[in-house]
């Protein structure tokens, strides 16, 4: 909710959050393995990334799962599939909280958002039946970086 209040010149947070999303892909991309043990991390460091990537989220307009996923992954703090599901609910939250932030802009949303909402629960239905039941942990995790690779290129280059 903070970060839906904050304005930040549109060139600033492109820049830095492309990069940082295209870092975390190619982190994701030369080091593809999750053979390593998971090590759930310290609960006070769990409450200052949650709320750093909380506020991250508000700020470029995202879900909190874009920020969470690679970092729960890079640090080995959960498996692929771990990540997925718990990214999800955080996207969820973030989201909301986000434009909660910036409730002023709701009255702009357009009437379809409704189409939109169905069509991301659809999506998210079946990326988890996909994810929980049929991919193998490393093709969730070269999943992952396409999207963050997509969506770090988008910032940069949209």
């Amino acid at each position: 909710m903070i970060g839906g209040t904050i304005q930040l010149p549109t060139n600033t947070y492109k820049l830095v959050f492309g990069l940082i999303l295209i870092a975390a892909a190619a982190r994701l991309i030369w080091h593809p393995s999750d053979d390593e043990q998971e090590t759930p991390p310290p609960i006070w460091l769990a409450f200052v990334i949650g709320a750093a990537i909380g506020i991250l989220s508000g700020l470029v307009g995202v879900g909190g799962g874009i920020f969470l996923s690679p970092i729960s992954l890079l640090f080995n703090w959960s498996s692929a599939k771990t990540a997925a599901g718990v990214s999800a609910l955080f996207i969820l939250v973030n989201s909301a909280a986000g434009l909660a932030g910036n409730c002023e802009q709701i009255a702009l949303l357009p009437t379809s958002i409704i189409l939109w909402i169905a069509a991301a629960a659809l999506g998210g239905l079946v990326g988890s039946t996909l994810g929980a039941r049929w991919l193998a942990s490393i093709w969730l995790r070269r999943l992952l970086a396409v999207v963050l690779l997509v969506a770090g290129a988008k910032l940069l280059f949209a």
